[in-house]
């Protein structure tokens, strides 16, 4: 999505948009409707992801839920620019809320830019720690990144194993990847024969020299959205997809299956923005999300895992065979993200990426 962690992000944002007014009553005294006893009613909020499918998800399960209780007018924003939030924080006029955020970019604001979930008075106790990255972060949602493959194109002899991604000659056609460091350097590596155990730290000049091998070849989308259309177009060979996007373009008819071996998990969180003039509902509506059943809700819209292990998402058919947790068996060695390496080189990261990606 970005050519640097900076500038893409700013020039892609949509406009404002005010997505629902609830006119009920809050709920006062839940952790949802109130903080501290107060009526949340008539306070504003602005939520901010990357837009597309995810934002209507979020909409969906998570914003139209929490306003029709509570009364909070929740605006939403794409796509989300941790550049952004640190000018207006730094400037004192904070106009987002809420943002969704790989945990690396949030930690690196952790209590400068995001506001502390003790502080607020956010609790994540239904959550399974091995997602939370620091004290800001409220996750939210697993996101498997694995090979995606057009099986238009390969007949009876489809890629079977995430190298095939790199072998042109054998699979030739256009390859597909949401041009974003985070999940895209590890994806890349993976793909260049790299084991999931040995991933980091992420060697930065092996991933250039992939890119450099795959030249032409690779397509970078800047949005998730654009990814999506090229596999419903079936204008592509294979992708290191967002499994969830992918499975939401295999509903509406894509020619699209999923190669598990040495998929990629990672994580997203949402964190408090510094600054907002509504610090009580965004604590609310923090707290609303983290539960299991608004997590399950997400995930019936969108087949990314919850974060919450009481979670019991029911979820679309089709969207079985793309769930992580029912196909462990044929990863063959699944990567996980790593928070605190990313905490700690995500500039440097970023600005790799964009230098192997700006031709």
């Amino acid at each position: 999505m970005r050519i640097t962690a900076k500038s893409a992000l700013a020039a892609l944002s949509g406009g404002l948009a005010l997505v629902l007014v609830a006119a009920c009553g809050s709920s006062s005294g839940s952790d949802a409707g109130s903080a501290n006893g107060d009526s949340l009613s008539g306070q504003r909020l602005v939520y901010v992801n990357y837009g597309g499918d995810t934002l209507a998800a979020a909409q969906k399960a998570w914003l139209e839920p929490f306003a029709r209780k509570t009364a909070v007018q929740v605006a939403t924003d794409s796509p989300s620019d941790p550049a952004k939030v640190k000018a207006m924080v730094q400037a004192g006029n904070t106009t987002w809320d809420v943002i969704w955020l790989d945990t690396g970019n949030g930690s690196q604001g952790c209590g400068s830019l995001y506001e502390k979930r003790a502080d607020l008075g956010v609790r994540i106790g239904d959550i399974d720690p091995k997602y939370v990255a620091d004290e800001c972060a409220v996750p939210v949602s697993v996101e498997q990144i694995a090979l995606v493959y057009n099986t238009a194109k390969f007949g009876n002899n489809p890629p079977a194993k995430i190298t095939d991604f790199m072998d042109t000659a054998k699979y030739p056609g256009q390859r597909l990847m949401y041009n974003y460091a985070a999940g895209g350097l590890e994806s890349l590596l993976l793909a260049s024969g790299v084991a999931p155990g040995k991933l980091y730290p992420l060697d930065l000049n092996r991933a250039a020299s992939t890119v450099k091998t795959l030249g032409k070849n690779l397509t970078l989308d800047a949005t998730l959205a654009q990814e999506s259309q090229q596999l419903e177009s079936g204008d592509f060979a294979m992708c290191l997809c967002y499994l969830g996007r992918a499975a939401l373009s295999a509903q509406k008819g894509a020619p699209v299956k999923v190669v598990w071996n040495h998929s990629f998990a990672a994580w997203a969180a949402l964190y408090a923005i510094k600054g907002s003039k509504a610090p009580k509902a965004q604590a609310a509506l923090l707290n609303y999300i983290a539960t299991p059943e608004a997590q399950a809700a997400f995930t019936k819209n969108v087949p990314y895992g919850p974060t919450t292990p009481k979670s019991k998402p029911k979820v679309p058919a089709i969207f079985e065979e793309w769930l992580p947790q029912n196909n462990v068996g044929k990863m063959d060695g699944e990567a996980a993200y790593n928070s605190k390496w990313w905490a700690q080189n995500t500039e440097q990261a970023f600005s790799s990426w964009a230098a192997m990606t700006a031709g």
